[in-house]
């Protein structure tokens, strides 16, 4: 940012620094360092000094003379005065001499233009074209040397349009067309595409949007009516559009660092007031104001206690206060605090941390005592869902598992490898609208397939013994919300993000033998079954108490039909398991059999008791009664247990199922049961009465619930 020192006396009349610097430059230079400005030594230009500054990108409002003049003013104590504009030849508005509309308002929140007519193109006064010149920029004619007068004046880019080469008299804010062409000011046709934001009248693109602007309405030396452009623009969107279309101008620069749209309108009209004074202009009274979305003014709160905690060292309010008013901010005295308002411009000042930076540039950091920081230190500890999820996956291990981490990305064409029902939620999972490779396009919806390709690969290199199991986040829409993820468009464009459930899910693939090297080396007992799985889902629940786990037969299509359970926990599903369809394992090359598992993770913790309980032994006996029940081998275990507990009540301890038999004497079809019930009281030893009531109470109830009897 070239700056001379002529133009900031203007802001800074008769500042002591400024009038010494032909003699001796240390000084100020000495000031805009401590205030984090990266400079050159002043250059000599005729009769002019010009510093050259390095401005940081979180400061745009620093790319302006009068931003400049500000902290040079505020680090000396001295008031900043803004130039007058003089206010004449005003056209009283009538009908409207020109319309405008926004179609993009997320990447155009402001658009401000001002009408002028019976204007005379020309060459520019003296003093504003050497003023340009001076800054690096060529002077044109008095109307384009206002727009960019007033840019590095205020730091706020515009355009001017001659209005009667407007179709229509009309300015539209839109996407560009699919293959639109646009001649820009350098002279060269571009080729523009849908990402493209541009200013177009009627019938044509007329400006790249924030960047620069095309020949058919340029400025001319017949130009007579001329409408001028101040907006806002989104910040990601002009940086995107720049680099695709290879343009970076003084318009851009400024642009993506992200300008406040409140300064628009105020430069708007000090450039119409110009524009009347060089070039004998009439302005339209009221200005075309778009303002689609205003933010409302910050307000924060600056405590002079935290001042002096964050630097080691006191800053009185008042002096505080007197700096923070000299960069232009609003300040309230609060009390025991001050409420400051930042001024237009300054988007970097969003917290108190912000106003504690600025005083402590304009005290100055050489007179912050070196001090160490005396904080109390408090031990940091992992919150409940990482305290239940590591349990959960140390109690995993400990069965015998092996924790896998798959890519939480994937392709729709492994999710049809499973044969999914078409309304199936696993069906439609939520595209990435950014994805990077052709794998990686989609947000998994289960952990199944990335482990059964882990499955895979091991089979694929001769290790069949594979249990794994991982436990990872899912993805799914809302019902009823469609869209796509990702933090914004291929624009940067601000978008509202797409409301995604996200929810901790467990998977569990299982091949191969279950032990190995046992001594006789054979297969048989010591293959993995469906039992096994079922064990180690039941053990999961009971480590983490998270209530009485059980199983119905059947699953989804991608287990197979007679080897698949549903999971509940206290007759709530969360999940399914079992052994894996033929079909589908033949999609996924998996030989032999495949026993998986997916359960909803999310629900079984949420059910968890972290907390460990503990109870004494017990002091009175224990009694033990058989009991053999004969079944239809169609009716569950699970069935039965839970019958016998509901009719024994609250002296039943423990039910063990020590024996399964099916044959003769007993029917085809059916199969006896037999149980061990441990019957415990807590407080006294039961009775031969009362362990006989409750054999009694068992023997009506039961075959009164379920289609069994009971063997006496």
């Amino acid at each position: 940012m070239r700056v001379p020192l002529s133009w900031l006396d203007d802001f800074l009349p008769h500042h002591e620094l400024l009038a010494s610097v032909a003699r001796n430059p240390e000084p100020l230079l000495d000031r805009l360092a401590m205030l984090g400005f990266g400079h050159e030594p002043p250059e000599r230009v005729g009769d002019d000094l010009v510093l050259d500054l390095e401005i940081a990108s979180n400061r745009p409002d620093l790319l302006s003379i009068q931003g400049v003049a500000r902290e040079i003013g505020a680090g000396s104590g001295v008031d900043l005065r803004v130039p007058a504009s003089t206010s004449h030849g005003i056209e009283p508005a009538t009908d409207p001499m020109a319309h405008v509309s926004v179609e993009e308002p997320d990447w155009c929140p402001r658009f401000t233009a001002h009408v002028i007519t019976d204007v005379r193109a020309g060459p520019s006064p003296e003093w504003m074209a050497r003023r340009l010149e001076l800054c690096g920029i060529r002077s044109i004619n008095n109307i384009v040397d206002v727009t960019n007068y007033v840019m590095l004046e205020q730091g706020q880019p515009m355009h001017a349009f001659d209005l009667d080469r407007l179709k229509g008299r009309r300015l539209i804010v839109r996407r560009a067309h699919r293959h639109e062409m646009l001649v820009t000011l350098d002279g060269i046709e571009r080729r523009l595409d849908r990402d493209t934001l541009v200013v177009a009248d009627a019938e044509r693109a007329v400006a790249v949007a924030g960047i620069i602007g095309g020949v058919e309405t340029e400025i001319r030396e017949d130009t007579a009516r001329v409408l001028l452009e101040a907006a806002s623009w989104a910040p990601a969107q002009i940086r995107r559009t720049s680099r695709r279309l290879g343009v970076r101008t003084e318009s851009s620069m400024r642009f993506e660092r992200g300008l406040d749209r409140e300064i628009a309108l105020g430069a708007a009209r000090r450039a119409a007031a110009l524009c009347a004074e060089v070039a004998g202009g009439k302005v339209v009274a009221e200005p075309l104001d778009v303002y689609v979305r205003k933010i409302p003014p910050r307000l924060i709160t600056l405590r002079p206690a935290r001042v002096q905690r964050v630097l080691g060292v006191g800053v009185e309010r008042s002096r505080a206060a007197d700096i923070l008013r000299r960069l232009g901010c609003a300040v309230q005295d609060g009390g025991e605090s001050v409420r400051v308002t930042p001024p237009p411009g300054r988007l970097d000042l969003e917290r108190e941390e912000d106003l504690i930076e600025e005083v402590a540039r304009h005290v100055g950091y050489d007179r912050i005592p070196e001090i160490m920081p005396v904080e109390v230190m408090q031990a940091g500890r992992r919150t409940d869902k990482l305290v239940s999820e590591a349990a959960a996956r140390d109690a995993l291990i400990r069965a015998g598992l092996t924790e896998a981490i798959t890519v939480s990305l994937i392709t729709p064409r492994l999710l049809d490898r499973l044969g999914l029902d078409p309304d199936d939620p696993w069906g439609d999972p939520v595209p990435l609208r950014n994805p990077f490779t052709a794998e990686h396009t989609h947000l998994r919806p289960c952990l199944l397939p990335g482990l059964l390709e882990a499955a895979r690969v091991n089979a694929s290199r001769r290790v069949e013994a594979v249990h794994l199991f991982e436990i990872g986040r899912i993805f799914r829409a809302r019902p009823g919300v469609a869209g796509l993820a990702g933090n914004g468009d291929a624009t940067g464009a601000a978008r509202t993000p797409v409301p995604i459930e996200e929810r901790r899910s467990l998977a569990v693939a299982l091949r191969g033998r279950w032990l190995s090297g046992d001594w006789d080396g054979g297969a048989g007992d010591w293959d993995v079954t469906f039992f096994h799985l079922k064990g180690i889902a039941e053990t999961l629940v009971a480590e983490l108490r998270a209530g009485t786990p059980s199983a119905d037969p059947g699953g989804p299509p991608w287990l197979h039909p007679a080897r698949a359970a549903r999971i509940l926990v206290d007759q709530e599903p969360v999940g399914a398991l079992g052994e894996l369809h033929p079909d589908v394992a033949g999609r996924f090359d998996l030989p032999g059999r495949t026993f998986v598992a997916e359960l909803d993770l999310e629900a079984i913790l949420a059910r968890a008791v972290l907390q460990p309980r503990f109870s004494g032994l017990p002091r009175h006996p224990a009694v033990r009664r058989d009991v053999a029940v004969v079944a239809p081998e169609t009716l569950s275990h699970a069935a039965v247990e839970s019958a016998l507990r509901e009719a024994a009540g609250t002296m039943l301890e423990t039910v063990e199922l020590f024996d399964v038999y099916t044959g003769p004497p007993l029917d085809a079809g059916m199969r006896n049961l037999a149980y061990a019930l441990t019957l415990r009281a807590p407080d006294r030893t039961l009775t031969g009465d009362e362990v006989e009531a409750i054999i009694h109470r068992i023997y009506e109830e039961v075959p009164a619930r379920l289609p069994v009897r009971i063997r006496m």
